[in-house]
C-alpha cells in the first residue's frame, strides 16, 4: 500500500471542495438528499451496496421491482412522488397539499402500510429532486425490511441519485415552462339561487320566505349592487391559470478511481389570487456527489445536499382563501363601498378583498441541508471479497416566516330613515378600526436536526457451486427534539445476514436484527428479530434451461418478525404529568382554586412492560418472463401485527378510572392480507415500438383482537372485521306521505323527506343498537396503466393510477351538508352523487338526517390519467453539432383527467378547491439537452 503524492492530492482536493461548498451553504438551505450507494455490474450480476448490506439482485429471495429515472421524468415538473404515481405495483401515493409553495406532503401507502424511503441509502426523508434521479428500487417483503429494524416495518424505497455509476463525463441541461389550472371546482350559488334555497329551507320549518320574490329579483338583475349584492367570488378572486418554470443543470460521470456529479436546480410558481400580490415563490436545490480512491484500500466519499426555498403569500393562509370564497354567500354583503370602504355583515364578519388588497405580507423560508462523509475499505489484498464500507451523516432544516400583519378598516351597512321624506338611506357603520403593522415580525415554525452512522463489513466469497454473501452492519439514527415537551428519538439497530445461492438456482437468506430504542426499558429496550427467505429459479434447472418460451422463472418466499416502536412521542414507561399556569404559579391544595385548574396532577400511569409492535410477515411470490417480451410478478403478503397500543380505559368501565390510573397497554393484534402484481408487454416491427404495463395491489386489514364492548348484538362487533368499516344505520329512502304514518321512534320529529332507517333488532325503536357496518373507508384496491409507444425519436407515454374498493362519506363533507342559514352550495339543486335524492331542507337543521348512514355513502372509486409525455429526441443524422449527444423536445401533462362518480370534487381529496387550494392540472412544454 503506497499513497503516492497524486493521489493525497486528489483525495485532499476532493474533501475540500466537499467542505468549501457545505461551509458556504450552512446557513442558508434545506436538505434532502446525497448518496453512497450504487448499482455496479459485476460478472452479469447487479450488486447493490447499501449501508444495510450488499445484495446480489438477481441472486436475492425478495420483492425487487426497478424504474430507471428517465422513464421517471416523463413527468411535468421536479416531484418524484408525482411521477412515481400509479407506476409501482401495491403502492398509493396521496397529495396532503396542493399549495404552491407549501412543503411537500404526500402520503406514501405500499401494502397497506407506510414505507420507509431511503435516498441514496440513508434516512433523509424524500427531498430530493426529479430531475437528479438515476432509478428508483421498491423493496417490499420482509427480506429487505428487516435490515431497517423498527423503520422497515412496511417496505423500503429506496432512490438512487446520478453519479454513483462509471461512465464518459455527462452535462445535462434542462427547462421546463409550466401552466397550472385547477381541476375540479364545486358549485356556487349566485344570490338569487341562494335566496331562493333558504326560503324553501325556512318554508320546510313553517316559517315562511326570508326573502321577497322582489328582493330575489333584485339579487338577479343587479340594479342595486350595494343593498343587493351578487357576488361571483371565484371569478373575482381567482386567475384561470398560474406560470411555473422548471431549470437544472446536471454534471456526472467517472472512472474506477473518480466518480462524481454536481446537480443545481431552479423552480419558481405562482398561485391563481387575481387581488392584491398572488403567491409567488422558488426554490434552488443543488447536490455534490464525490468518490475517489485513495489506494487500494481506501476509498472515500462524500457530498452535500441543500434546498432553499422563499414563499412569498398574502397573510391570509391560501387555504383559507378558498374556505372564505366557499362559505361566504354571494349576497353577504358588497365587498366595497366606494374606493377605499371595505364592507361586512354581523353574521359573515370576513371580508377576502380587504385582506388580499390590504391585509399586510409574509415571506416564508426554508432551508434544508444533508452533509455526509464516509470512507470505504477494501481489504481484497488481504481477504479477497472483504470489505467495510461506512459514513456519518447530518441533516438539518429550519424554517422561518418574515410577517407584516395588518387590519384593514371594516364596516357595515346601516339603514336609517330620511326623517323628511321617510325613505331608507343606506350608510356605513365601523366595524373594526384600521391597524397597520410598523414593524415586521419574524417566527421560528420548523427546526430540525438528524445525525446519522452507520457502517457494513461485508464479505462475498465465490466457491465453485456457489456464492456466499456476508453482511454485519450498524445504524445508530439520533434526532433530537427542540421541543422541550418532547423526548428525542435514539435508535441504535444491528443486521448479521448471510446468503448463498447454489448453482444460481436455490438461494437461500438469513437475517438476524437487533433492535434498541429509547422509547423502552429493561429488557425490552433491545430485541432480536429473525428473517428467513428461500427461492428456486427454476429457469436455470435443466429442464428449463433450453425452453424458448420460458426465459425466466423464479419461485421464492419469505418470513420475517419486524420490531417498532410505538407512534407517540412520550415514553409509556413513565408517569406524565399535566397542568400547571402560564405565569408558573403552581398552587397545591384547595383554597379558592381547584387543584385541577390551576396545580400539577398525574395525568397517565407508567407502565415498564411496555413493548415492541411487531410485524409477522409472510410473503410468498413469483417472476415470470415468455418470449423476451412478456414479465409477470406476483406476490401474496400475509402480515399479522401484534401488541399494538391500547389504552387501558379502553378495555373496562368509566368507574373503574381514566387515564390517571390506567395505563398503555400492549394488546390489538390485526392482520393484514393482499396482493400486488405487475404485468409488462414490449415489443417492436423495425422502427415501431411499444409497450403496455398494469399493475395492481389489494389488502385488507382486520383486527384480530381489539378493545371494544361486549354488545349483545352480534353484528355489531368488529372483532374479526375490517378494521376500516363505516358504522352506520341502514337506510330505506325517504319518509312519504303514505309511509310518514308508520314512523318508528328515532331522531326527533321526522317529517316528509327525511331519512327513514330500518329497524335491525326489532325492538321498534330506531337506536344505536341498529347501527351495523354499511361501508368501508380505505381503498381496498389500486392500480397503474402504463402505456406508450415511439417511432423514429417520438414518443408518446400515457400513465394512469386508480383505486377502488371504499366508500366516501358525502355526510361528512360540508359541501352536501344541507341545514342553518349559512352558506349553501350548488349540490342542493341537485341529486346526491350516489343517486340519492337529496333528503330534506332545514333552516333548523335535521339531527336525524345528519346521521352516519348508507344513505351518504358513495363508491370512492375513480381512474386518474396522472402522467402524459409526448417527445421527440432528435435523430443523430439531424443534429449538425456532434457536440450534442441528445436532445429531447417534449410536451407533458400531469392530473390531465379525472373520471369518478363525484363531480364537483375530487374524491381523492374532498376538500381540494373547496376548503384548501384545488388540485391543480399542469402543462410544461419544455428540452433536455446532453452533450
Amino acid at each position: 500500500m503506497k499513497l503516492t503524492i497524486t493521489e493525497l492530492k486528489l483525495f485532499t482536493f476532493c474533501l475540500l471542495n466537499a467542505l468549501t461548498i457545505y461551509v458556504g451553504v450552512a446557513q442558508n438551505t434545506p436538505i434532502n438528499n446525497f448518496g453512497i450507494q450504487d448499482s455496479i455490474p459485476v460478472d452479469n450480476n447487479e450488486f447493490l451496496r447499501t449501508p444495510f448490506g450488499v445484495f446480489n439482485l438477481s441472486q436475492t429471495t425478495g420483492a425487487v421491482f426497478r424504474i430507471s429515472g428517465d422513464e421517471l421524468r416523463k413527468t411535468a415538473g421536479d416531484n418524484l412522488s408525482e411521477a412515481l404515481r400509479g407506476r409501482v405495483p401495491g403502492l398509493r401515493i396521496v397529495r396532503q397539499t396542493n399549495t404552491p409553495g407549501a412543503n411537500e406532503s404526500y402520503s406514501y401507502i405500499l401494502n397497506g402500510g407506510s414505507p420507509y424511503i431511503l435516498i441514496d441509502g440513508q434516512p433523509r426523508g424524500l427531498q430530493v429532486d426529479l430531475r437528479e434521479v438515476d432509478e428508483v428500487i421498491v423493496l417490499n417483503d420482509g427480506t429487505f425490511n428487516s435490515l431497517m429494524g423498527n423503520l422497515g416495518d412496511n417496505g423500503l424505497i429506496y432512490v438512487i441519485t446520478k453519479g454513483g455509476k462509471l461512465s464518459k463525463p455527462v452535462v445535462e441541461v434542462n427547462y421546463q415552462r409550466g401552466y397550472n389550472t385547477a381541476t375540479r371546482l364545486p358549485a356556487l350559488l349566485s344570490a338569487s339561487e341562494y335566496a331562493t334555497v333558504i326560503n324553501q329551507a325556512s318554508n320546510n320549518d313553517g316559517f315562511g320566505d326570508i326573502y321577497s320574490a322582489e328582493d330575489i329579483a333584485k339579487y338577479k338583475d343587479g340594479s342595486d349592487p350595494i343593498n343587493f349584492p351578487n357576488i361571483n367570488s371565484r371569478e373575482t378572486f381567482l386567475k384561470e391559470s398560474a406560470p411555473s418554470n422548471f431549470a437544472s443543470l446536471n454534471v456526472y460521470g467517472g472512472q474506477e478511481n473518480l466518480k462524481y456529479s454536481a446537480f443545481v436546480g431552479y423552480s419558481d410558481w405562482k398561485g391563481l389570487e387575481k387581488v392584491g400580490d398572488p403567491i409567488n415563490g422558488r426554490d434552488i436545490t443543488f447536490r455534490t456527489k464525490i468518490d475517489t480512491r485513495i489506494n487500494n484500500l481506501i476509498r472515500t466519499h462524500a457530498s452535500v445536499y441543500g434546498k432553499f426555498g422563499e414563499n412569498n403569500r398574502p397573510v391570509i393562509g391560501a387555504d383559507d382563501m378558498f374556505l372564505w370564497i366557499s362559505a361566504t354567500p354571494a349576497n353577504a354583503f358588497p365587498l366595497k363601498v366606494g374606493d377605499s370602504a371595505y364592507v361586512v355583515s354581523n353574521e359573515f364578519d370576513t371580508n377576502l378583498l380587504s385582506e388580499l388588497e390590504m391585509g399586510g405580507s409574509r415571506t416564508d423560508y426554508t432551508a434544508n441541508m444533508i452533509f455526509d462523509l464516509g470512507l470505504d475499505f477494501d481489504f481484497q489484498d488481504y481477504v479477497p471479497g472483504l470489505k467495510y464500507d461506512t459514513y456519518i451523516m447530518m441533516k438539518t432544516y429550519n424554517q422561518q416566516s418574515l410577517i407584516a400583519n395588518n387590519t384593514p378598516r371594516l364596516y357595515t351597512l346601516e339603514t336609517t330613515q330620511d326623517d323628511v321624506t321617510g325613505e331608507d338611506i343606506t350608510g356605513l357603520k365601523l366595524y373594526r378600526q384600521e391597524n397597520l403593522a410598523l414593524d415586521v415580525s419574524r417566527s421560528e415554525t420548523g427546526i430540525q436536526r438528524i445525525f446519522a452512522y452507520n457502517g457494513n463489513l461485508s464479505y462475498i466469497k465465490e466457491m465453485n457451486e456457489g456464492v456466499l454473501n456476508l453482511n454485519l452492519n450498524h445504524l445508530l439514527y439520533y434526532e433530537p427534539n427542540t421541543n422541550s415537551t418532547q423526548p428525542d428519538k435514539r435508535n441504535l439497530t444491528f443486521n448479521l445476514n448471510s446468503s448463498f445461492a447454489l448453482q444460481n438456482k436455490y438461494i437461500f437468506h438469513a437475517n438476524l436484527n437487533s433492535s434498541s430504542s429509547s422509547k423502552f426499558v429493561g429488557v425490552n429496550r433491545t430485541k432480536l428479530f429473525p428473517t428467513l427467505g428461500v427461492a428456486w429459479v427454476a429457469s436455470n434447472e435443466n429442464f428449463l434451461k433450453d425452453n424458448k418460451v420460458i426465459d425466466y422463472l423464479k419461485f421464492r418466499t419469505s418470513y420475517s418478525q419486524i420490531g417498532t416502536e410505538y407512534t407517540s412521542s412520550s415514553f409509556f414507561y413513565l408517569d406524565t404529568w399535566s397542568g400547571g399556569k402560564a405565569n408558573g404559579t403552581m398552587y397545591l391544595g384547595t383554597g379558592t382554586q381547584t387543584q385541577n385548574a390551576f396545580g400539577y396532577r398525574q395525568s397517565t400511569t407508567a407502565n415498564e412492560e411496555i413493548d415492541w409492535v411487531v410485524y409477522n410477515q409472510m410473503v410468498v411470490g413469483f417472476e415470470l418472463g415468455l418470449l423476451k417480451k412478456l414479465r409477470l410478478d406476483i406476490n401474496y403478503f400475509d402480515i399479522a401485527i401484534q401488541n399494538q397500543i391500547t389504552q387501558a380505559s379502553a378495555l373496562y368501565a368509566t368507574a373503574l378510572g381514566n387515564n390517571v390510573y390506567l395505563p398503555q397497554l400492549n394488546f390489538t393484534d390485526r392482520r393484514n392480507k393482499g396482493f400486488n402484481a405487475n404485468i409488462t408487454f414490449n415489443d417492436s416491427y423495425g422502427d415501431f415500438k411499444y409497450y403496455a404495463s398494469v399493475n395492481a395491489g389489494y389488502n385488507k386489514i382486520k383486527g384480530e383482537k381489539i378493545a371494544e364492548i361486549p354488545y349483545p348484538d352480534q353484528y355489531r362487533l368488529q372483532q374479526g372485521q375490517a378494521e376500516d368499516n363505516f358504522i352506520g344505520y341502514v337506510s330505506d329512502g325517504l319518509f312519504t306521505a303514505e309511509n310518514i304514518g308508520d314512523a318508528l321512534p328515532q331522531f326527533g320529529d321526522v317529517q316528509i323527506g327525511d331519512i327513514r332507517y330500518l329497524d335491525q333488532n326489532g325492538d321498534d325503536v330506531i337506536d344505536s343498537r341498529d347501527q351495523r357496518a354499511v361501508g368501508n373507508t380505505t381503498p381496498r384496491f389500486n392500480y397503474g396503466i402504463n402505456v406508450g409507444v415511439e417511432y423514429k425519436g417520438i414518443n408518446l407515454d400515457v400513465v394512469g393510477m386508480g383505486v377502488g374498493g371504499y366508500d366516501i362519506d358525502l355526510n361528512s363533507i360540508s359541501y352536501y351538508q344541507r341545514s342553518g342559514l349559512r352558506n349553501y352550495y350548488g349540490s342542493v339543486n341537485n341529486a346526491l352523487p350516489n343517486g340519492n335524492v337529496n333528503s330534506r331542507l332545514s333552516a333548523l337543521g335535521s339531527v336525524n338526517n345528519n346521521q352516519n348512514s348508507d344513505y351518504w355513502l358513495i363508491d370512492g372509486s375513480y381512474f386518474r390519467i396522472s402522467n402524459l409525455e409526448l417527445g421527440y429526441t432528435l435523430q443523430k443524422s439531424i443534429m449538425s453539432n456532434e457536440a450534442f449527444s441528445k436532445v429531447k423536445l417534449f410536451l407533458r401533462g400531469s392530473n390531465l383527467a379525472l373520471f369518478s362518480k363525484m363531480k364537483d370534487l375530487d374524491p381523492e381529496d374532498t376538500r381540494s378547491g373547496f376548503f384548501e387550494y384545488p388540485m391543480m392540472r399542469t402543462f410544461v412544454l419544455g428540452a433536455t439537452v446532453n452533450f
